[in-house]
C-alpha cells in the first residue's frame, strides 16, 4: 500500500515517526509532506529515517486558485458557528478566538467582545440553519488544481492527514482533491484538544484514528462524524515518554540546582500562551501563597517551575544560569531564580530531550498546572496532579475550554481541582503528608492514552489499524465532491479592499491572475491581450515543483512572481529596486492573496557591495524599465532634461542569502532588466549549491556569450534558447553532466535561435 502522510508542522510528524517505521516494516511505502516546509529539516528527516519505501516531498501550504479568499471567509464563518452549538456554548474563550479571526478576515474594527456575545444570543434552530447553509457552501467549493496535481503526482492508495481539524485548515482542500480523485482519506488525531479547540471539521475524512472513547464521542457530538468510522487506537505521541526511566538520584538531581533533596519538591508545569498570556504573574502569586501557608511542608518545599516549550516565561533581563549535572553529562539546563526565594527556581531543559521533563516529574512529589498536556505526562510517571481555578484575567483559557474538564476527578479523570487557594493548599498538604494511591492515576492513563493496555505501545497498533482499515475499498462518508468549477462559474480573485480599482485579469492557457492596470502592464497589452513571455511561463509550469523556492530577479510588478506562487505553489523571493514597481509588486501580491508565499526585496544585485545608479528609460522613472550603470553613484545637479538616475544600494546575491537567512533557491529567473554578468559574478556560492535545479535568464545578445561562459565555469549548460523581443534571448540552463562541457557561443546564432 502506498501511503501519503501530510502534516501541518514538524511536531505532527515527530508524533507519528514510530508508526511510520511500523508501516515500513509491514512492507508499505510512506511519503511524508510537511506543509510548513523547511528545507534543512526535511532533509534531516529523510536522512534520519533512511529506509527503503520512505520519502519526503513538498506539498502546497494553502489553495491558490480564484476561490482562495472565498474559502478562507467561509471557513472562518463555519468556525464561529461551530462554537454556537449547544455542546460548546460555554467555551467562551474558544468562541472569542474564532470571532477574532473572523473580524481579521473581514477587517471589522474593534468590538469583538460585543460581537461574540451577540452571536451567543442566536437561537439553536437558527444555528442549525446556518450550519446547513455553510456545509452546503463548503461542499460546493471546487477542488484546487494545485492540490489535484499534488495528489495525482504522488499516486497514493491512502491519504493520511494530521491534524485536519484546525482553523480554516488548508488540509480540507486536500480532502476535496482526494475525494475527487478517488483516494481514501484518514485523519490522525494529534492532540487531546484538537477536536474541541481548533474549530470545525470542514471536510470529513473516511476514517478517523483517535486516542480514546472520549474522543470518539467528541467526533460524534461536536462534528457529527459517524462513531462507527472512528477507530480508537491510543495516543502515539506518548510512546517514547512511557519508555523513559529515572537516570538520577534525588541528591544528583537537586544538588546542582541548589535545592534540598531532603525536602519534598513541587513541580509547576506551565501552559500555552492561549491558556494564559501572562502566567508568570499567577505563578508568583502561587509561590507566595505556598510560602505564607501555615503548613511547614509547603513553606519549606522545593519549587521547580518548567516553562511551556513554546513560551518565553521570563523577561529578557532576568539572569540565567547554565546548569550541568555530573551524573547526567549529556544534559544541560537553563535556570533562573526570579522569585527572591532560594528554594524556588525556573528550569528549562532542551525541548528535544524528553528526559529533562521526565526527571523533573519523577523527582517531584506532586505536579501543579492550569491546563496543559504536561499533566498527562505527570500521570504517566504516576504523580498526583493538582490545578486551581484561576481568575480569567490570569488564565482565560482554562475552565472556559472544553478539554480542561476531561482530566478532572469529578469528570472521571485524575486531576484534583481547587476552587480557591485555601482549598488548593490543603489538597497539596495532604498529598505531601500521605502520597495518594497511584492505582486510580494509572487506570485513567490507561483508559485515556493506552486503552488497549498500558504496556502496549500505540505506534504498532496504529500501523496495524491503518493497514486493516484501508485494506478494502472505502465507501465515502459523504456524497462525492463536485468537480472543478466551469470557467463561467469561476470567481474573480479581487480582494475586497481593491474593489472598484482599475484591475485587469491576465489569462494564458488556464493561468489566470489579477493585476493593477499600471503603466508597466498597459504597455504590454495588445488588443486587450497581455503579451506574456510564453517561454518564461513554460519554464515555470514545467520546471518548478510544488513548494520549490524561486528567486525572481528584477521581478517588476510581479506577473511571473504571482504565477509561480499561485499556480506552482512556490515560495518566491522577488527582487525589485525600481521604487514605483516595488510598491506595485506588493499591491499585486495582496490582490492575488499570495503575499504569504512571497518575500519582496527592494535591493539591486551586483558583484559587490556599493552605491550605484539605476537608469530609467525617459519618462519611466520608478518603473520596471531600468538598467544598472557600472559607475558608482555621484552627486550631480538636478536637471529636468535628462532621465532620472536613482541611487541604489547594490549587494551580491550570496551576501543577501547569508545575511538575511533567505531560503536557498531551487530556481533562478533573471529578467531582462538584470545586469546578468555582474549578478552572476556575485552569486558563485548560490549557483554552486546542490539544491539549485534550473536557471532561466533573458539577456541581450551582446551579453550572451559572457553569461554562458560564466555559468559553464560553474557547471551549467544551455538546454533551451528562444528569441525574445528586440535583440535578446531567453536562455534555460541545467547542470552539465560533465564539468568539462564546452560553452556554446550564442552570438554566432543571432537571428537563428531555436524556436
Amino acid at each position: 500500500m502506498k501511503i501519503l502522510l501530510v502534516v501541518k508542522q514538524k511536531k505532527n510528524i515527530d508524533t507519528f515517526r514510530p508508526a511510520i517505521g511500523c508501516l515500513l516494516d509491514r512492507g508499505h511505502s510512506v511519503t511524508v509532506a510537511v506543509q510548513q516546509h523547511h528545507e534543512e529539516r526535511d532533509e534531516r528527516l529523510a536522512r534520519d529515517v533512511d529506509r527503503a519505501g520512505f520519502s519526503v516531498v513538498r506539498c502546497p501550504f494553502t489553495r491558490t486558485d480564484e476561490w482562495t479568499g472565498a474559502a478562507a471567509l467561509l471557513r472562518s464563518l463555519r468556525d464561529c458557528v461551530q462554537y454556537l452549538r449547544p455542546e460548546l456554548r460555554n467555551a467562551v474563550k474558544l468562541q472569542t478566538r474564532t470571532v477574532q479571526k473572523l473580524t481579521q478576515e473581514l477587517l471589522i474594527p474593534k468590538g469583538t467582545d460585543d460581537l461574540a456575545a451577540g452571536l451567543r444570543g442566536i437561537p439553536a434552530p437558527q444555528v442549525s440553519r446556518l450550519e446547513a447553509l455553510l456545509k452546503l457552501a463548503e461542499r460546493s467549493l471546487p477542488s484546487d488544481a494545485l492540490y489535484d496535481e499534488f495528489i495525482t503526482s504522488q499516486r497514493p492508495d491512502v491519504l493520511l492527514l494530521s491534524p485536519l481539524v484546525h482553523f480554516g485548515s488548508a488540509q480540507a482542500d486536500l480532502v476535496a482533491s482526494a475525494r475527487r480523485l478517488g483516494v481514501a482519506v484518514g485523519m490522525l488525531l494529534f492532540s487531546w484538544d484538537n477536536l474541541s479547540t481548533k474549530g470545525c471539521l470542514h471536510r470529513r475524512p473516511d476514517w478517523m484514528f483517535v486516542w480514546n472513547e472520549q474522543q470518539r464521542r467528541e467526533a460524534q457530538t461536536l462534528h457529527g462524524f459517524p462513531s462507527e468510522r472512528v477507530i480508537v487506537v491510543g495516543a502515539p505521541r506518548f510512546d517514547s515518554f512511557f519508555e523513559l526511566k529515572p537516570e538520577m538520584t534525588r541528591e544528583a538531581f537537586h544538588g546542582p540546582l541548589g535545592l534540598d533533596p531532603s525536602k519534598p519538591t513541587l513541580l509547576y508545569v506551565c501552559s500555552s500562551r492561549f491558556v494564559s498570556d501572562g502566567e508568570l504573574v499567577f505563578i508568583r502569586r502561587w509561590v507566595n501563597e505556598l510560602r505564607d501557608s501555615s503548613a511547614v511542608l509547603l513553606r519549606e518545599s522545593n519549587i521547580v517551575v518548567r516553562p511551556h516549550p513554546d513560551v518565553p516565561l521570563l523577561p529578557p533581563e532576568e539572569p540565567i544560569e547554565t546548569v550541568r549535572w555530573p551524573a547526567w553529562s549529556t544534559q544541560t539546563a537553563q535556570m533562573a531564580r526570579p522569585f527572591g526565594d532560594p528554594r524556588a527556581i525556573v528550569l528549562r531543559t532542551a525541548a528535544r530531550s524528553q528526559q529533562g521533563l521526565y526527571e523533573s516529574v519523577s523527582q517531584s512529589a506532586a505536579v501543579v498546572g492550569l491546563n496543559t498536556s504536561a499533566e498527562l505526562e505527570a500521570g504517566i510517571v504516576g504523580r498526583p496532579v493538582f490545578t486551581i481555578l484561576a481568575d480569567e484575567r490570569e488564565a482565560d483559557g482554562q475552565h472556559t475550554t472544553v478539554h480542561f474538564h476531561y482530566l478532572l476527578k469529578d469528570q472521571g479523570g485524575f486531576v484534583t481541582l481547587g476552587h480557591t487557594f485555601p482549598e488548593h493548599l490543603a489538597q497539596l498538604e495532604a498529598a505531601l503528608g500521605e502520597p495518594p494511591d497511584p492505582a486510580p492515576i494509572r487506570a485513567f492513563i490507561e483508559q485515556f492514552l493506552r486503552p488497549h493496555g498500558i504496556e502496549k505501545p500505540v505506534a504498532p497498533l496504529l500501523a496495524e489499524a491503518i493497514e486493516r482499515t484501508f485494506a478494502t475499498p472505502v465507501t465515502a462518508v459523504e456524497q462525492p465532491e463536485l468537480p472543478a468549477a466551469d470557467e463561467d462559474d469561476r470567481a474573480e480573485a479581487v480582494a475586497p479592499e481593491h474593489a472598484g480599482e482599475n484591475v485587469v485579469q491576465l489569462e494564458h492557457e488556464g493561468i489566470r491572475i489579477n493585476v493593477h492596470a499600471t503603466p508597466e502592464i498597459t504597455s504590454l497589452m495588445r488588443n486587450r491581450e497581455f503579451a506574456f513571455e510564453k517561454n518564461t511561463i513554460e519554464w515555470l509550469m514545467r520546471g518548478v515543483g510544488i513548494g520549490d523556492v524561486v528567486y525572481d530577479l528584477a521581478a517588476g510588478v510581479g506577473v511571473y512572481t504571482v504565477i509561480a506562487a499561485k499556480h506552482r505553489g512556490a515560495m518566491v523571493v522577488a527582487f525589485e529596486s525600481g521604487y514605483a514597481s516595488f510598491g506595485r509588486l506588493c499591491d499585486n501580491l495582496l490582490l492575488n492573496a499570495c503575499d504569504g508565499r512571497v518575500v519582496p526585496v527592494p535591493l539591486e544585485l551586483s558583484d559587490r557591495d556599493g552605491l550605484k545608479e539605476l537608469k530609467y528609460e525617459r519618462w519611466r522613472a520608478g518603473q520596471d524599465r531600468h538598467r544598472l550603470r557600472e559607475a558608482d553613484w555621484r552627486v550631480r545637479p538636478t536637471s529636468g532634461e535628462h532621465p532620472y538616475v536613482q541611487p541604489v544600494v547594490v549587494t551580491p546575491l550570496d551576501a543577501v542569502v547569508g545575511r538575511y537567512a533567505l531560503p536557498p533557491p531551487n530556481h533562478l529567473r533573471l529578467s531582462r532588466q538584470v545586469a546578468a554578468p555582474a549578478v552572476l559574478a556575485g552569486a558563485a556560492a548560490t549557483l554552486a549549491a546542490p539544491g539549485l535545479k534550473s536557471i532561466f535568464a533573458t539577456v541581450e545578445w551582446v551579453e550572451a556569450d559572457r553569461v554562458i561562459a560564466q555559468l559553464a565555469a560553474l557547471g551549467w549548460e544551455v538546454d533551451a534558447r528562444h528569441p525574445a523581443s528586440g535583440e535578446a534571448f531567453h536562455l534555460g540552463f541545467r547542470r552539465q553532466p560533465s564539468a568539462a562541457a564546452e560553452p556554446r557561443r550564442l552570438s554566432r546564432m543571432r537571428g537563428r535561435a531555436d524556436r
